[in-house]
């Protein structure tokens, strides 16, 4: 059979840009499992904030087969006369028969069945509503009387199966063969026949539904627009994703505010653009302009008065943050701080003056290891999260700890930096504190909050993750690879900052940690060659990770091949113990001379592989046949093959607490 088109289009009420990339993903998992077998290739996404589809090339059905299927014994499917029993008999009505379908089959009762055989568009049609009602959004809603949930009200759904549509109903509305343009520029329907067809109908009527494209132009769009105004714009990947995700149609137009606004904190001034308005600041010489650029749904507005209408909603966001910067200026961080007392931190688990007061003192019992000041961190510490009380966080809440930052300063605090970049870092990837009391403070926050939920067993589940406890633990091993000196294991750190470390933290954070070093692009099998020694010392993990990727592949497989030849005899050996006085023949005293000679399992990751390296030509000595010098390691004499067992494990201890080698892919 020839494989034919399957296209599927959901429209519906535009769609939250956050929701469009997960919706995406669970949809075309949902029609991979609908389908099966009879999907041939990749599914095809395309999207835009007004609707989902996927095509895909499918098989017109699956062939009928017919089968075996065999039930219980002969002994429990035939009565004392010889008869079918009650059991056999249920068996095979349960597959659709009767006893004249019953037979013997190997010692069992069977029957035979005809599987497969159903179309394609009648696998499509039963489970089609399943498949759209099933997209994952993270909110649902109802409308009208009708009990299904979607994100947004569904408007209609094209199904169609090499051209024709698949006759089928989803939340009471019957699927159609009809598309509708950009909603102001082309809302009358057109008929669809194929993927192909449609994208090309849709981009005549003024949407692109390839997100590719859509991203390229949007791209294209800000950058002309920026280089058009003689300004800089600055990459923000994140931003640029979500409006993508926000246009059917993109446009971009130049926008200005007030210049005199430029006076509050350029962050602010940000952070409200990009996060409230998802508007894209513009910047000259390094600094913030009263410019930026909209990117609208609307191509074929005015776009004097695009610019204008966003300028004044812009312009009043920013004169009430300038109101509220005055009025939370006019009084002490300290008096700010004596509201946390009545703010709930997490439910069951204090306020946000214990937070604050909980941080603090495990700061400062880490300043050792982070170099901070402990009287600086117990005096920042008074007014650490003061600023969550203020009318700025209150009204910009992305702005916590920038706005403390800024109050303290102007108080007269020293080091009032380390009140923002005990929030550092934001997210992966993000910078990490510059001083050593941001740094205390960034440990703090994150230790005491994954401490304090773990032991209240509040611990991620699913993809629900309401405390951010996985972006915390992602900071944590961001900010301990990047301590200075030696800091040992998650225990000994979690022990000075007099924090609890309960044993299944342990285990997510260094979970993290995998997800850390695989995002860096490290091969998977030589993560896990690592981790599987175990351990909680994320730096030496992380060092060896590094160490090991930064060699050509051809010198690990060496290596592997070695140790693997070790690992093979003297893994399941008890002891690393043998004797000199048990030694026989050159290789052997050889292979002791090696051992002796290995560096400890802490050492660097370039010296632990070049003595790796180095014991390879020692090995094949041992290893080679007795009549050219080597040694029979399984030989009769027990205490003599116990002593040649023991060499080979004190090859393994020495490096088992570096790698497990054997784990490397390759021959």
């Amino acid at each position: 059979m020839n494989p034919v088109e399957l296209f599927i289009e959901v429209r519906c009420e535009e769609i939250p840009a956050r929701f469009v990339a997960p919706a995406m993903e669970g949809f075309a998992a949902g029609l991979q499992k609908l389908l099966g077998s009879l999907l041939v290739g990749e599914i095809t996404p395309y999207s835009t904030p007004r609707r989902l589809a996927l095509a895909a090339q499918v098989l017109p059905g699956r062939a009928a087969v017919q089968k075996v299927i065999t039930g219980m014994p002969l002994a429990q499917a035939k009565a004392a006369d010889g008869s079918w029993s009650p059991a056999a008999l249920g068996f095979a009505k349960k597959r659709g028969g009767d006893a004249s379908a019953l037979f013997e089959h190997d010692g069992f009762a069977a029957i035979r069945a005809v599987e497969g055989g159903e179309s394609t568009a009648n696998v499509v049609a039963a489970g089609l509503e399943a498949l759209v009602l099933g997209i994952p959004f993270k909110k649902t809603m109802r409308w009208g009387s009708a009990p299904a949930r979607f994100a947004r009200p569904l408007h209609d759904v094209a199904c169609l199966l090499d051209g024709a549509r698949v006759d089928a109903t989803v939340a009471g509305i019957a699927t159609c063969a009809h598309s509708v343009g950009h909603w102001l520029l082309s809302p009358a329907p057109f008929l669809v026949s194929s993927a192909a067809g449609w994208v090309e109908a849709l981009r005549e009527r003024g949407v692109y539904a390839v997100r590719a494209e859509r991203h390229g132009r949007v791209a294209g769009q800000l950058q002309a627009a920026a280089d058009a105004a003689g300004l800089v714009l600055q990459a923000d990947p994140s931003l640029l994703d979500e409006v993508v995700d926000l246009v059917e149609s993109p446009r971009t137009v130049l926008g200005h505010f007030p210049e005199d606004l430029l006076r509050l904190p350029p962050r602010l001034l940000v952070e409200s653009m990009k996060v409230n308005q998802r508007y894209f600041p513009l910047f000259h010489a390094g600094a913030l302009s009263n410019a930026f650029l909209v990117v609208t749904n609307n191509p074929d507005g005015n776009p004097e008065l695009i610019a204008q209408g966003n300028g004044r909603v812009l312009a009043a966001r920013f004169h009430d943050a300038q109101f509220f910067y005055a009025e939370d200026r006019k009084r002490p961080l300290a008096v700010h701080a004596e509201k946390l007392a009545g703010t709930v931190w997490i439910r069951g688990l204090g306020n946000m003056a214990e937070r604050q007061a909980e941080i603090t003192a495990a700061a400062v019992r880490l300043s050792s290891s982070t170099g901070a000041d402990p009287g600086a961190l117990r005096r920042l510490g008074t007014v650490l999260k003061a600023d969550l009380a203020t009318l700025m966080v209150g009204e910009f809440p992305e702005l916590q700890g920038h706005v403390g930052h800024l109050l303290a300063a102007a108080e007269g605090y020293a080091d009032a930096v380390a009140i923002e970049e005990a929030w550092l870092p934001r997210y992966s990837g993000d910078q990490l504190p510059s001083t050593p009391e941001g740094t205390a403070f960034a440990l703090a926050e994150r230790m005491t909050l994954l401490s304090r939920c773990f032991s209240a067993e509040m611990e991620p589940k699913g993809s629900a993750d309401p405390q951010g406890l996985r972006r915390a633990a992602v900071g944590l091993v961001a900010l301990v690879l990047g301590l200075p000196g030696e800091t040992g294991t998650l225990g000994e750190l979690f022990a000075e900052a007099g924090v609890p470390l309960p044993a299944t933290l342990t285990e997510f954070v260094v979970a993290r940690l995998k997800a850390v070093l695989l995002a860096e692009g490290h091969p998977t099998d030589l993560v896990e060659a690592v981790m599987a020694t175990g351990g909680s010392d994320l730096r030496s993990v992380a060092a060896r990770v590094r160490g090991m990727a930064a060699l050509p592949r051809e010198e690990l497989g060496a290596v592997r091949t070695t140790f693997r030849r070790v690992a093979g005899l003297g893994r399941d050996h008890g002891s690393a113990h043998y004797s000199l006085d048990l030694l026989q023949g050159h290789s052997e005293y050889q292979l002791h001379l090696a051992v002796h000679a290995l560096p400890s399992a802490d050492r660097g990751a370039a010296q632990m592989l070049e003595a790796l390296r180095s014991l390879r030509p020692v090995v094949d000595r041992f290893f080679a046949p007795p009549e050219e010098g080597g040694v029979l390691v399984m030989c009769d004499d027990l205490p003599l093959r116990a002593n040649r067992l023991g060499l080979l494990r004190a090859i393994l201890d020495r490096f088992g607490g570096f790698a497990d080698f054997t784990r490397l892919g390759g021959e």
